[in-house]
């Protein structure tokens, strides 16, 4: 069974850990697909969430080193609430869990919902080229969209909707991770970009007010793309914090 188990985040794949791995030469590492993307299964049509969750499970057996990003690093605290026994550590980057933010900071919530309906409109309305590039503009690396080939703006354009039907488990929390974050006790690292939307630090506020975050990182000049534009300083400090 893997030492560590990495999962990336949404309109991503394996790929973005490529700066990151590196770094962890001290664990055996394997490397999560969301569902319908990489060679994940498609999507199922369920609960995009469970879905994600099972792929992790089937990989998690414990105990394991957790790292997770934006979406990714929502699955990783659900699997944290259902199976605490099984993690030595939990690292959390940027999670998109917009549901903390929604519990306790309404005005860092609103601003992103206010940003973020226009996403979702646009996916509803079949305007999914729109949508992505609107999306990766809000969370993508600086100049992402325009530098993307046609074939790979056609291929992120294809899996929008999966940013539709993730979107409960974000805002609504249908997996109940809120109020079981206190069953969280292994050491958890919080990372964060300096430049990253403001309902980032909302949610970490969020966070630390329901379960223990025993170090947090916040990395000048990123943004949320963090494992892509910064790999090599964030492999860093989680090898330091699993050391």
């Amino acid at each position: 069974m893997p030492d560590a188990v990495l999962l990336h985040g949404m309109l991503a794949d394996r790929r973005v850990w490529r700066g990151v791995v590196p770094q962890l030469d001290h664990l055996t590492r394997h490397l999560v697909e969301l569902p319908g993307h990489g060679d994940a299964p498609d999507w199922d049509g369920g609960a995009y969430q469970d879905q994600a969750l099972g792929l992790l499970d089937a990989q998690a057996q414990g105990p394991i080193h957790l790292i997770g990003h934006s979406f990714g690093a929502t699955v990783a605290l659900r699997f944290a609430v259902e199976h605490p026994e099984k993690l030595a550590s939990l690292t959390l980057i940027e999670p998109v869990f917009f549901h903390a933010a929604r519990r306790t900071d309404q005005a860092a919530f609103a601003q992103y919902a206010e940003t973020g309906a226009p996403v979702i409109d646009a996916i509803r309305a079949g305007e999914t080229h729109k949508a992505a590039e609107m999306f990766l503009g809000a969370w993508g690396a600086p100049g992402m969209w325009e530098a993307l080939p046609d074939k790979a703006r056609d291929a992120i354009a294809g899996q929008m909707h999966l940013i539709d039907v993730s979107a409960p488990s974000l805002i609504d929390d249908t997996g109940n991770i809120w109020p079981r974050l206190d069953r969280i006790t292994c050491p958890v690292l919080y990372v964060q970009g300096a430049n990253s939307p403001p309902v980032i630090a909302a949610i970490a506020h969020g966070l630390e007010q329901q379960m223990k975050v025993d170090a947090t990182l916040t990395i000048e000049g990123a943004g949320h793309m963090i494992p892509l534009t910064h790999g090599e300083e964030l492999g860093r400090a989680i090898a330091q914090f699993t050391a």
